[in-house]
């Protein structure tokens, strides 16, 4: 169908299949772009020589004859890419970062989130409101406001909190564990 000539440079890709690959040409007749003609003496019942038609040009629209790259190419490629690629990352990282706007507590770090619920935690110990201290904690994702707190005590005392901080967490506790929402018909 095709021929590779490596003195040339030639390849001919056969992209009726698949995936493209690369075909090398057996015959002679390949070679000379003989194949696909209609083989001589072929006459149609009127005996008139009959010819492909549409079919001697199809081949043409599926092959593509790629001449190998020099090394040159090769290297001006490699640093396309990698200038393209490093634009990029300026771009992303310096230029036009990421800017996170009106995001709610429940996507932020662990850290985060524990110094947001001793936040929680310390304006619970002045305000002794139970039910805007849920509604912050519930801000944090659908566990409830005493497993959010209860976890954050484990955080608390895995990384070096202070002792008056574990006690401010231990009072939001406790009182988010005999909390009751409002409206509730519980015995």
């Amino acid at each position: 169908m095709g021929y590779i000539d490596c003195a040339a440079g030639n390849f001919l890709f056969n992209l009726t299949r698949a995936h493209s690959s690369c075909i090398l040409a057996t015959s002679g007749q390949d070679r000379r772009g003989e194949t696909f003609r209609t083989p001589p003496g072929s006459k149609d019942s009127n005996g008139k020589e009959e010819f492909s038609g549409a079919a001697d040009s199809l081949l043409g629209h599926f092959l593509f004859i790629i001449p190998p790259m020099k090394l040159s190419n090769w290297i001006a490629l490699l640093v396309a890419a990698i200038t393209g690629i490093a634009a990029g990352l300026i771009y992303g990282w310096v230029v036009s970062p990421v800017q996170y706007v009106d995001v709610t507590p429940g996507i932020m770090r662990a850290d985060y989130r524990a110094d947001y619920v001793l936040m929680v935690a310390e304006a619970h110990q002045h305000e002794q409101d139970s039910e805007t201290s849920a509604r912050r904690l519930a801000m944090l994702g659908s566990d409830s406001p005493a497993k959010i707190v209860e976890a954050t005590l484990i955080y608390a005392a895995q990384n070096g909190f202070t002792e008056n901080e574990i006690i401010v967490l231990q009072g939001l506790l406790t009182a988010m564990q005999t909390y009751q929402p409002q409206g509730s018909n519980a015995p």
